[in-house]
């Protein structure tokens, strides 16, 4: 592998191994593994235990191809003449790399085709599936344009990095990975009537809360990029609100993993004048604020890329930044004890530290 291929080989390994999940990476997965490959854009989709898209991440799809997507699947893009994400993650006795290097040719004819892959720019496409559990989890796929079709060697090297995507799949992502400070935040104001079986609705928008959702493509959340509104509000939001009503606390919080991060939800409700207490069947009003946390470890491996170090020195100051122990390293890393000590004094030179707590305060 030449050396630049390896180099971004070896950032992908570092963010999977980060704690983060896959779907908050997704931006730097799709731009690292088009890079390595070779293609003009490329795109993340991730399913539910029944291979359903729950949301994706596109480089460069337009607001429209987005829309239809999460809001038009089951009308326009399930059927036997449809071959996309579903197909390819449902076929189970599929190759786990490259359905689409062959396609039939009814699948130039297929709305999958025609409103989704032309109208973003594209014509060829080269698939990846993350299997977990023998279920298909994730989709990677990229793309190149007409008169520029991927072949097996390109199909060899986007399987190498399967690896790293199921290791990042199968982490639960760790709470402590997140930014303390919100990179975008908002807020949405929503009401109901007296009865207690109306849907809450929306009553007003404020801050960057209309692009945190619309940028968030989440997939059946009345979530629409090509508008400049908020028609309707997201089903996971309205959930939200009905488990506040029977909440004993007096706020309620949710956490939603998104492309590049976390959107964090704090629902409060809102007291009526002069009352001095609030009941929950009197929850009439909820102010609903979105913060979008951006993963910290993203600056941790853009930092550690940077430094003069070793791949495998770089996969031991991950562990202290990450909030592991010395001890952890011959377990975790394979490392020895002995051959540790002198990784660790690079390590430290190059950071400018003595020891390993410090290490760890440094790149945390």
């Amino acid at each position: 592998m030449p050396r630049h291929q390896e180099r971004k080989r070896h950032e992908l390994d570092l963010l999977c191994r980060s704690g983060t999940g896959l779907v908050a990476i997704a931006p730097a997965v799709c731009q690292l593994a088009r890079d390595m490959v070779g293609a003009d854009a490329g795109s993340l989709f991730w399913l539910d235990e029944h291979g359903m898209p729950l949301g994706f991440f596109h480089e460069n799809s337009p607001a429209q191809a987005r829309d239809l997507f999460l809001n038009e699947f089951d009308r326009l893009f399930r059927g036997p003449n449809e071959t996309n994400v579903v197909q390819l993650a449902n076929r189970h006795d599929g190759p786990m790399v490259g359905q689409l290097l062959h396609v039939p040719a009814q699948y130039y004819r297929s709305n999958t085709f025609n409103l989704l892959v032309r109208p973003s720019g594209h014509h060829h496409a080269l698939d990846l599936n993350v299997r977990l559990d023998g279920r298909t989890r994730a989709v990677l796929l990229l793309f190149r344009p007409f008169g520029q079709p991927f072949d097996d060697e390109d199909a060899r090297a986007l399987e190498r990095i399967e690896p790293y995507l199921r290791r990042a799949l199968a982490s639960p992502p760790d709470g402590s990975a997140w930014s303390a400070l919100p990179t975008r935040s908002g807020y949405l104001l929503v009401g109901k009537s007296h009865h207690r079986n109306t849907p809450w609705r929306l009553r007003l928008t404020g801050g960057e809360a209309l692009h945190i959702l619309q940028n968030s493509n989440l997939v059946g959340q009345n979530l629409r990029p090509s508008s400049n509104q908020l028609l309707e509000l997201p089903h996971f939001i309205q959930q939200a609100c009905d488990a506040l009503t029977y909440a004993d606390e007096p706020t309620l919080q949710r956490s939603v993993a998104v492309p590049g991060g976390h959107l964090c939800l704090t629902l409060t409700p809102l007291k009526p004048p002069g009352d001095e207490a609030i009941r929950s069947q009197s929850i009439h009003q909820i102010l609903v604020t979105l913060e979008l946390r951006t993963p910290q470890r993203l600056h941790l491996v853009q930092r550690l890329m940077v430094l003069p170090l070793s791949p495998l020195q770089r996969e031991i100051a991950l562990l202290a930044g990450v909030g592991g122990r010395r001890a952890d390293c011959e377990s975790a890393i394979g490392v020895s004890n002995e051959a540790l000590k002198k990784h660790l004094k690079t390590i430290y030179r190059a950071v400018g530290v003595a020891d390993w707590e410090n290490l760890a305060r440094a790149l945390a």
